[in-house]
């Protein structure tokens, strides 16, 4: 997985999808941060799954209907899935991120899924989360919180006005048949903007 940084506006990007592209302009040469990440195997994780919530709407939706806002804009491909997330990453993030990330596997409804956390497992497993599901085929799934974080707040008369949470992505859930690449998540890559100095 590949995540660029650019701490001199304390901005990145996450890549769930490798990077067609290649090399990044203006972000040095990648510093390794783990060639294999190992995975994990998860018992019992339904009971973790279900403390949160399963609205029964997926991403897009619940994004369109204005249930939450991202935290800034996160790429989705022609079919629902989030290929990249960005966020703010100021150095205590980007650490928080490295040391928290991991990848684990569990079995659900008869298949494999894997588990891709970008936080620790309580602010995953926190009670208040939301998972959506990014597709009719539930082959993967995003874990929210939607934060009690505010943006755009709208005036709608007699003093009173609309403002949305803000939704941070907190893990992935997805199995072989989704788009995500189990081998490319584990290989964690940081970009460093040149520009940074």
């Amino acid at each position: 997985m590949d995540i660029l940084c650019d701490q001199s506006c304390n901005m990145g990007y996450i890549y769930l999808y490798k990077n067609k592209k290649g090399i990044i302009e203006n972000y040095d040469e990648s510093t390794l941060i783990t060639a294999n990440q190992p995975v994990e195997v998860i018992e019992n994780i339904y009971l973790k799954l279900n403390r949160l919530s399963w609205p029964g709407k997926k991403y897009i939706e619940a994004l369109e209907d204005g249930d939450f806002i991202e935290e800034f804009q996160n790429d989705i491909d022609e079919d629902g899935y989030i290929t990249g997330i960005e966020l703010e990453l100021n150095e205590e993030r980007l650490q928080d991120l490295i040391e928290n990330f991991k990848i684990a596997t569990f079995e659900l409804n008869g298949k494999q899924f894997y588990y891709a956390a970008f936080s620790s497992d309580e602010a995953v497993f926190d009670t208040n989360n939301y998972v959506y599901s990014f597709s009719e085929e539930e082959d993967a799934f995003v874990i929210v919180n939607r934060s009690e974080d505010r943006r755009f707040q709208i005036n709608i008369g007699e003093g009173t006005s609309l403002s949305n949470r803000i939704a941070y992505v907190r893990a992935i859930i997805f199995n072989e048949d989704s788009p995500y690449d189990v081998d490319y998540l584990k290989q964690l890559k940081l970009y460093r903007s040149t520009d940074n100095f």
